[in-house]
């Protein structure tokens, strides 16, 4: 296993009883104590023979490790562990087994007793539903796969258990922050972990950076989430352009964070830039006609035209459709009239999909629809809101703006009724120059200041 990596709390791992208990700055509640993670049974040490065992570039598998894999695969479902909390671990367990079938050919009578074992743990667990999920895939995995599928990306321990993360838009407290960072530390390190990092970390490190834009975090804990990418970077150098793409993110598209200017054609081959909308709030939505949850958001999309006509808000889209004529089309068939950049134009060999346009890119876009609220400052408020809650965060922030702005008149109207008038400064002026006249029949002098006659 790999040394793990220094971060700001320290860490005591028993990988035997699953258990990870890390001593923080902060605690869960606001009475203070420790925070513990919990590590699945099924992922905190090896049940199964080694990967690479089973990494034999698609030859047959053998008779010998087949009785190994399905002996190891008995165990494993029949541990106290996994009968404690059962859904949660087989589901792990069967992944793990799953995995190692992928590589090598599996022959039809071990394919065979593999449904029969399945069959017969449906029978003892009649309330499970990871066991029907993972034998409808038996057979596509036991056909040969180029390479065997990661362990770390499926473990999710970011997971919102009651107090571990500030409320949305809230900021994190100190010890939420080192709670992610073990968290991830320890999904870097898991015993099953084969130590690619494309293979084991690109999703978990995703999966940080993506709750961490829920919520807001201060100056000092981006730097700290920041040394600790550089420190991840030092040690998977491989994984140094997901990395940086993840660093960019907490040093840039974080709610907080003045949203990056975006310069590109629209759907007409015409430039235009994010900055040219400043005074307006912008639901910036990376979205494909090819994406059926983006092609879900239509509705709301068309809705927010509509309700926010005329108003200081503006829909601008930012689309990876392969053809440029695609999303043309869609959006009038739609009659979804807002400004778009076709991100697509960089790659010409796609067919159907160009998701590696350099906006998308620019923004570390991996998942559609992505949906950025920024506000008319360009300060980016909401990290991928949907639905009925883009079109409750827009409004929030409309109304927000709209009383600035009344303040902001009152006040001006306010101080204006302060200054003189036109009429004072009239009668001032006459006055002023009386004044002149009384002094120059005193003085005996004009008002060129020659002595008169």
């Amino acid at each position: 296993m790999r040394k793990p990596l220094a971060i700001t709390c320290a860490i005591v791992v028993s990988f035997g009883l699953g258990v990870l208990v890390a001593g923080s700055s902060g605690a869960l509640g606001s009475e203070g104590g420790d925070w513990e993670l919990d590590v699945p049974a099924a992922a905190a040490k090896l049940w199964f023979p080694p990967a690479d065992q089973f990494d034999n570039e698609g030859d047959p598998l053998s008779d010998e490790s087949f009785e190994e894999l399905m002996a190891a695969l008995e165990v494993a479902m029949t541990a106290e562990e996994t009968l404690a909390d059962f859904e949660r671990e087989a589901d792990l367990h069967l992944w793990n087994f799953m995995r190692r079938l992928s590589v090598p050919e599996i022959g039809d009578e071990q394919k065979e007793r593999i449904h029969a074992y399945l069959d017969a743990l449906a029978e003892e667990h009649p309330d499970s539903e990871v066991i029907g999920r993972r034998k409808v895939l038996v057979d596509s995995y036991a056909s040969h796969m180029p390479s065997m599928p990661g362990f770390a990306g499926f473990v999710t321990l970011f997971e919102a258990a009651e107090g571990s993360y500030p409320e949305e838009g809230e900021p994190f407290e100190d010890w939420q922050v080192d709670r992610m960072l073990a968290e991830l530390e320890v999904t870097a390190n898991l015993p099953e972990s084969t130590g690619d990092f494309e293979t084991e970390l690109r999703i978990p490190l995703w999966q940080m950076g993506n709750r961490l834009q829920r919520s807001v975090l201060s100056d000092d804990q981006t730097d700290r989430v920041v040394a600790f990418l550089d420190e991840l970077e030092e040690k998977y150098p491989e994984g140094a352009e997901a990395i940086e793409q993840q660093r960019f993110v907490i040093e840039n598209l974080m709610p907080g964070k003045v949203a990056p200017n975006i310069v590109g054609k629209d759907t007409e081959g015409v430039e235009f830039t994010l900055e040219d909308y400043r005074g307006n709030i912008v639901a910036l939505i990376f979205s494909g006609q090819w994406c059926g949850p983006c092609r879900g958001e239509y509705p709301y999309q068309r809705g927010m035209l509509e309700a926010f006509k005329d108003r200081d808000v503006v829909l601008l889209g930012v689309n990876s459709d392969a053809v440029l004529d695609t999303i043309v089309q869609a959006k009038e068939r739609e009659r979804l009239d807002y400004r778009t950049w076709w991100d697509g134009h960089s790659q010409p060999d796609a067919d159907l999909v160009a998701a590696e346009g350099p906006i998308a890119k620019q923004w570390n876009v991996v998942g559609w629809p992505t949906i950025y609220v920024i506000d008319e400052d360009g300060v980016i408020r909401h990290a991928d809101k949907r639905g009925g809650a883009l079109v409750a965060a827009v409004d929030k922030l409309l109304v927000d703006k709209t009383m600035r702005d009344f303040e902001a008149q009152r006040e001006a109207a306010e101080a204006k009724a302060e200054e003189p008038g036109e009429a004072e400064a009239e009668v001032s002026s006459e006055k002023e120059g009386e004044d002149a006249g009384a002094k120059s029949k005193v003085t005996g002098k004009g008002n060129d200041g020659n002595q008169s006659g």
